[in-house]
C-alpha cells in the first residue's frame, strides 16, 4: 500500500504530471526542464526526485547533467499501467501543448548552438 501512497503523492502535482508528459516524449536535463516549465532548478530537482522515487523515471549522467526519461518498462506495475495511460492522456490541454512547444524550441536552440 506504502507504493500506491507514493504514486499518489507523486500525480498530486500537476507540474509533475506534466513533467511526466514530456518525459514520456524524449530524455531531459534538469535545465532543459527548468527552461520548459520556467521553474527554479530547485524545484524542478524536487520534482523530479519525487517522481523518481516513486518509479516513474530513469536517470543518468550526460556530460554536466542529470538526464531523466519515462521508464515505461518500470517494474511497478502500477506506474507502467499510469505511464501507459498517460501517453494516451491530455493530448488537447493547453499546458501540455505549450510544454511540448516549449520542448521543440529547447532542442532546437541546442541544435543551433551546435552548429556555431
Amino acid at each position: 500500500m506504502q507504493e500506491m501512497v507514493k504514486i499518489a503523492k507523486a500525480l498530486a502535482d500537476e507540474s509533475r504530471i506534466r513533467m511526466l508528459k514530456l518525459l514520456l516524449e524524449r530524455d531531459i536535463c534538469v535545465r532543459e526542464m527548468q527552461e520548459i516549465m520556467g521553474i527554479s532548478q530547485p524545484q524542478v530537482s524536487r520534482n523530479l526526485k519525487t517522481l523518481m522515487d516513486a518509479g516513474f523515471l530513469k536517470r543518468w549522467r550526460e556530460g554536466k547533467c542529470i538526464a531523466y526519461v519515462a521508464d515505461r518498462n518500470s517494474n511497478n506495475r502500477f506506474c507502467k499501467a499510469i505511464l501507459d495511460t498517460l501517453a494516451e492522456s491530455f493530448s488537447d490541454n493547453t499546458a501540455v501543448s505549450r510544454d511540448k512547444e516549449r520542448l521543440q524550441q529547447v532542442i532546437e536552440q541546442q541544435l543551433r548552438k551546435r552548429a556555431d
